[in-house]
Protein backbone atom coordinates (compact mmCIF):
# COMPACT_ATOMS: atom_id res chain seq x y z
CA UNK A 1 0.00 0.00 0.00
CA UNK A 2 1.28 3.58 -0.97
CA UNK A 3 1.08 6.62 1.41
CA UNK A 4 1.00 9.96 0.50
CA UNK A 5 3.18 11.99 3.21
CA UNK A 6 1.94 15.20 3.88
CA UNK A 7 0.80 17.48 6.37
CA UNK A 8 -1.66 16.92 8.34
CA UNK A 9 -5.18 17.09 6.83
CA UNK A 10 -6.92 20.61 7.02
CA UNK A 11 -10.46 19.76 5.34
CA UNK A 12 -11.67 16.29 5.71
CA UNK A 13 -15.42 15.20 4.27
CA UNK A 14 -17.46 12.71 6.18
CA UNK A 15 -20.42 10.83 3.84
CA UNK A 16 -23.39 8.80 6.10
CA UNK A 17 -25.36 6.53 5.22
CA UNK A 18 -27.91 4.48 7.64
CA UNK A 19 -27.92 1.01 7.87
CA UNK A 20 -24.44 0.30 9.19
CA UNK A 21 -25.30 3.10 11.67
CA UNK A 22 -24.41 1.93 15.44
CA UNK A 23 -27.89 0.96 17.27
CA UNK A 24 -30.27 0.58 14.01
CA UNK A 25 -31.21 -2.81 13.68
CA UNK A 26 -34.51 -2.52 11.61
CA UNK A 27 -35.70 -2.09 8.55
CA UNK A 28 -38.12 1.02 9.80
CA UNK A 29 -35.32 2.83 11.40
CA UNK A 30 -33.55 3.15 8.16
CA UNK A 31 -36.70 3.47 5.88
CA UNK A 32 -40.34 4.01 7.47
CA UNK A 33 -41.95 6.40 4.95
CA UNK A 34 -43.83 8.68 7.65
CA UNK A 35 -41.20 11.12 8.77
CA UNK A 36 -42.63 11.31 12.37
CA UNK A 37 -43.09 7.52 13.32
CA UNK A 38 -40.91 6.63 16.67
CA UNK A 39 -38.53 4.08 14.52
CA UNK A 40 -37.15 6.84 12.30
CA UNK A 41 -36.67 9.28 14.54
CA UNK A 42 -35.14 6.70 16.33
CA UNK A 43 -32.96 5.98 13.19
CA UNK A 44 -32.13 9.74 12.82
CA UNK A 45 -30.84 10.02 16.36
CA UNK A 46 -28.27 7.18 15.78
CA UNK A 47 -27.40 8.58 12.50
CA UNK A 48 -27.07 12.02 14.25
CA UNK A 49 -25.05 10.54 17.14
CA UNK A 50 -22.19 8.35 15.24
CA UNK A 51 -22.02 11.34 12.97
CA UNK A 52 -21.09 13.31 15.73
CA UNK A 53 -18.72 10.95 17.04
CA UNK A 54 -16.63 11.05 13.87
CA UNK A 55 -16.88 14.88 13.52
CA UNK A 56 -15.26 15.02 16.96
CA UNK A 57 -12.40 12.77 16.22
CA UNK A 58 -11.47 14.65 12.94
CA UNK A 59 -11.18 17.97 15.26
CA UNK A 60 -9.34 15.86 17.98
CA UNK A 61 -6.90 15.11 15.00
CA UNK A 62 -6.54 18.74 14.26
CA UNK A 63 -8.32 19.10 11.37
CA UNK A 64 -9.80 22.59 10.41
CA UNK A 65 -12.85 22.09 8.33
CA UNK A 66 -15.43 18.92 8.37
CA UNK A 67 -18.01 19.04 5.35
CA UNK A 68 -20.40 16.27 6.24
CA UNK A 69 -23.20 15.16 3.41
CA UNK A 70 -26.28 12.58 4.72
CA UNK A 71 -25.79 10.13 2.11
CA UNK A 72 -28.98 7.73 3.14
CA UNK A 73 -31.39 8.72 -0.21
CA UNK A 74 -34.40 8.37 2.19
CA UNK A 75 -33.74 11.22 4.40
CA UNK A 76 -33.61 13.48 1.57
CA UNK A 77 -30.34 15.60 3.31
CA UNK A 78 -33.31 16.25 6.38
CA UNK A 79 -31.52 12.97 8.19
CA UNK A 80 -29.54 14.64 11.09
CA UNK A 81 -31.08 16.14 14.14
CA UNK A 82 -30.77 19.77 15.28
CA UNK A 83 -27.78 18.32 18.04
CA UNK A 84 -25.39 17.77 15.24
CA UNK A 85 -22.06 18.92 15.85
CA UNK A 86 -22.48 22.85 14.38
CA UNK A 87 -18.62 22.55 13.76
CA UNK A 88 -19.45 20.40 10.78
CA UNK A 89 -20.83 22.01 7.47
CA UNK A 90 -23.53 20.40 5.66
CA UNK A 91 -22.97 19.51 2.06
CA UNK A 92 -25.36 17.38 -0.64
CA UNK A 93 -25.13 15.65 -3.49
CA UNK A 94 -27.13 17.62 -6.49
CA UNK A 95 -29.84 15.37 -8.19
CA UNK A 96 -29.47 13.15 -11.31
CA UNK A 97 -25.68 14.26 -12.28
CA UNK A 98 -24.81 12.59 -8.62
CA UNK A 99 -22.44 15.80 -7.84
CA UNK A 100 -20.92 15.95 -4.51
CA UNK A 101 -21.10 18.95 -3.30
CA UNK A 102 -17.79 20.30 -0.98
CA UNK A 103 -16.05 17.17 -2.14
CA UNK A 104 -13.10 18.48 -3.98
CA UNK A 105 -9.30 18.92 -4.73
CA UNK A 106 -9.47 20.79 -1.02
CA UNK A 107 -10.50 17.55 0.82
CA UNK A 108 -7.55 15.92 2.29
CA UNK A 109 -9.42 12.38 3.08
CA UNK A 110 -13.02 11.43 2.81
CA UNK A 111 -14.75 9.13 6.40
CA UNK A 112 -17.01 7.00 5.82
CA UNK A 113 -20.11 6.67 8.62
CA UNK A 114 -22.82 3.47 8.75
CA UNK A 115 -22.20 2.34 5.11
CA UNK A 116 -23.45 -0.87 4.58
CA UNK A 117 -22.25 -3.81 2.22
CA UNK A 118 -22.93 -4.20 -1.20
CA UNK A 119 -25.47 -6.05 -2.61
CA UNK A 120 -24.85 -10.12 -2.27
CA UNK A 121 -23.16 -10.04 0.76
CA UNK A 122 -23.52 -13.09 2.99
CA UNK A 123 -23.94 -11.76 6.55
CA UNK A 124 -24.54 -8.11 5.64
CA UNK A 125 -27.04 -6.50 7.46
CA UNK A 126 -29.44 -4.79 5.02
CA UNK A 127 -26.51 -5.44 2.22
CA UNK A 128 -27.50 -3.63 -1.40
CA UNK A 129 -26.02 -1.23 -3.98
CA UNK A 130 -28.33 2.02 -4.72
CA UNK A 131 -31.87 0.28 -4.50
CA UNK A 132 -32.24 -2.29 -2.06
CA UNK A 133 -34.30 -5.52 -2.91
CA UNK A 134 -33.98 -4.27 -7.04
CA UNK A 135 -29.94 -3.97 -8.31
CA UNK A 136 -28.26 -7.55 -7.83
CA UNK A 137 -24.52 -6.45 -8.27
CA UNK A 138 -22.62 -3.00 -9.73
CA UNK A 139 -19.47 -4.42 -11.94
CA UNK A 140 -16.80 -1.37 -12.19
CA UNK A 141 -14.53 -2.94 -14.99
CA UNK A 142 -16.03 -6.08 -14.41
CA UNK A 143 -15.71 -6.70 -10.54
CA UNK A 144 -18.24 -6.21 -8.01
CA UNK A 145 -18.68 -3.23 -6.13
CA UNK A 146 -20.76 -1.32 -4.05
CA UNK A 147 -21.66 2.40 -2.66
CA UNK A 148 -18.39 2.33 -0.83
CA UNK A 149 -16.12 1.68 -4.05
CA UNK A 150 -18.42 4.44 -5.93
CA UNK A 151 -17.86 6.77 -2.77
CA UNK A 152 -13.87 6.37 -3.49
CA UNK A 153 -13.40 6.36 -7.04
CA UNK A 154 -15.85 9.49 -6.78
CA UNK A 155 -13.16 10.87 -4.19
CA UNK A 156 -10.23 9.44 -6.96
CA UNK A 157 -11.54 11.87 -8.95
CA UNK A 158 -9.68 14.18 -6.71
CA UNK A 159 -7.07 12.10 -5.45
CA UNK A 160 -8.45 12.33 -2.24
CA UNK A 161 -8.46 8.52 -0.24
CA UNK A 162 -10.53 6.83 1.59
CA UNK A 163 -9.14 6.81 5.37
CA UNK A 164 -11.96 4.77 8.01
CA UNK A 165 -15.39 3.24 7.58
CA UNK A 166 -17.77 2.54 10.38
CA UNK A 167 -20.54 0.09 9.64
CA UNK A 168 -21.67 -3.77 10.11
CA UNK A 169 -18.28 -6.50 10.51
CA UNK A 170 -19.14 -7.60 6.37
CA UNK A 171 -18.50 -3.75 5.15
CA UNK A 172 -15.86 -3.37 7.64
CA UNK A 173 -14.47 -6.89 5.61
CA UNK A 174 -15.11 -5.21 2.52
CA UNK A 175 -13.45 -2.02 3.08
CA UNK A 176 -10.50 -3.74 4.43
CA UNK A 177 -10.67 -6.23 1.18
CA UNK A 178 -11.02 -3.27 -1.66
CA UNK A 179 -9.17 -0.44 0.53
CA UNK A 180 -6.93 -1.98 2.84
CA UNK A 181 -5.42 1.39 3.88
CA UNK A 182 -8.23 2.31 5.42
CA UNK A 183 -8.81 1.78 9.32
CA UNK A 184 -12.63 0.29 10.21
CA UNK A 185 -14.99 0.73 12.98
CA UNK A 186 -17.58 -2.11 13.24
CA UNK A 187 -21.12 -1.52 14.57
CA UNK A 188 -22.70 -4.77 14.58
CA UNK A 189 -22.98 -8.09 13.03
CA UNK A 190 -25.41 -9.30 10.81
CA UNK A 191 -26.99 -12.72 11.37
CA UNK A 192 -29.79 -12.20 8.51
CA UNK A 193 -30.56 -10.09 5.84
CA UNK A 194 -32.44 -7.99 8.27
CA UNK A 195 -31.77 -8.84 11.44
CA UNK A 196 -27.92 -8.52 13.22
CA UNK A 197 -26.68 -8.20 16.80
CA UNK A 198 -25.32 -4.94 17.94
CA UNK A 199 -22.53 -4.02 19.59
CA UNK A 200 -22.79 -1.65 22.60
CA UNK A 201 -23.75 1.91 21.67
CA UNK A 202 -21.19 3.76 24.01
CA UNK A 203 -18.39 1.40 23.02
CA UNK A 204 -18.66 1.84 19.17
CA UNK A 205 -18.96 5.55 19.45
CA UNK A 206 -15.86 5.87 21.36
CA UNK A 207 -14.15 3.76 19.12
CA UNK A 208 -15.35 5.88 16.18
CA UNK A 209 -14.00 8.65 17.52
CA UNK A 210 -10.68 7.41 18.64
CA UNK A 211 -10.30 5.61 15.35
CA UNK A 212 -11.72 8.36 13.09
CA UNK A 213 -8.66 10.68 14.56
CA UNK A 214 -6.15 8.47 14.33
CA UNK A 215 -6.54 7.56 10.62
CA UNK A 216 -6.10 11.20 10.18
CA UNK A 217 -3.00 11.37 12.13
CA UNK A 218 -1.34 8.61 10.30
CA UNK A 219 -0.25 9.61 6.96
CA UNK A 220 -2.27 9.10 4.10
CA UNK A 221 -3.34 6.56 1.96
CA UNK A 222 -3.30 6.91 -2.12
CA UNK A 223 -6.22 7.56 -3.51
CA UNK A 224 -8.19 5.02 -5.53
CA UNK A 225 -8.26 5.59 -8.99
CA UNK A 226 -8.71 4.11 -12.18
CA UNK A 227 -7.74 4.50 -15.86
CA UNK A 228 -10.05 5.87 -18.25
CA UNK A 229 -12.82 5.04 -19.86
CA UNK A 230 -14.17 2.50 -16.96
CA UNK A 231 -16.57 -0.19 -17.48
CA UNK A 232 -19.74 0.25 -15.70
CA UNK A 233 -22.67 -2.68 -15.61
CA UNK A 234 -25.75 -2.80 -13.21
CA UNK A 235 -27.29 -6.28 -12.88
CA UNK A 236 -31.38 -5.23 -12.05
CA UNK A 237 -34.04 -8.17 -10.34
CA UNK A 238 -35.97 -7.77 -13.43
CA UNK A 239 -35.65 -7.08 -17.21
CA UNK A 240 -37.70 -3.94 -17.05
CA UNK A 241 -35.45 -0.63 -15.36
CA UNK A 242 -33.07 -2.18 -19.02
CA UNK A 243 -35.73 -1.85 -21.48
CA UNK A 244 -35.54 2.19 -21.33
CA UNK A 245 -31.43 2.14 -20.44
CA UNK A 246 -30.76 -0.18 -23.79
CA UNK A 247 -32.54 3.24 -25.39
CA UNK A 248 -29.94 5.25 -24.61
CA UNK A 249 -26.93 5.69 -27.13
CA UNK A 250 -23.67 3.79 -25.96
CA UNK A 251 -25.48 1.25 -23.51
CA UNK A 252 -25.01 -2.12 -24.40
CA UNK A 253 -27.32 -4.44 -22.91
CA UNK A 254 -25.42 -8.05 -22.77
CA UNK A 255 -27.86 -9.90 -20.90
CA UNK A 256 -31.75 -9.28 -20.54
CA UNK A 257 -31.19 -7.70 -16.87
CA UNK A 258 -27.84 -5.85 -17.12
CA UNK A 259 -27.15 -2.42 -18.78
CA UNK A 260 -23.34 -1.35 -19.26
CA UNK A 261 -21.85 1.44 -20.58
CA UNK A 262 -19.07 3.30 -19.99
CA UNK A 263 -17.49 6.35 -18.10
CA UNK A 264 -14.86 9.25 -19.09
CA UNK A 265 -14.79 10.93 -15.53
CA UNK A 266 -14.82 9.38 -12.12
CA UNK A 267 -17.46 11.50 -10.56
CA UNK A 268 -19.66 9.92 -13.18
CA UNK A 269 -20.26 6.62 -11.39
CA UNK A 270 -23.11 8.09 -9.59
CA UNK A 271 -24.94 8.36 -12.77
CA UNK A 272 -27.33 5.81 -13.90
CA UNK A 273 -28.17 6.49 -17.80
CA UNK A 274 -31.81 7.66 -18.04
CA UNK A 275 -33.15 9.66 -21.19
CA UNK A 276 -32.16 12.63 -18.99
CA UNK A 277 -28.42 10.98 -18.96
CA UNK A 278 -25.70 13.87 -19.13
CA UNK A 279 -22.31 12.43 -18.48
CA UNK A 280 -19.58 15.02 -17.29
CA UNK A 281 -16.90 13.96 -20.28
CA UNK A 282 -17.76 11.46 -23.17
CA UNK A 283 -15.31 8.25 -23.04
Amino acid sequence: MLYRMRKRPEIVYIMTDMEGIAGIDHWDQCYHPDDDAPEYLYGRAQLTADSNAAIAGCFDAGVREVRICDGHGRNQFRGFLPELDARATQVRMHGPDGILSGLDDEVAAVVVVGQHAMAGTIGGFLDHTQIPRQICRLLINGEEHGELSQLALYAGHFGVPVVHVSGDEALCAESRRLFPGASTTPTKRGTGWDTCELYPLEEVRLRLREETAAALRRPLPEAWRLPLPVDVAIEWAWSGPIDGMAKVPGVARPHARVASWRIGDLRDIFQTPSEGWSPLRQP
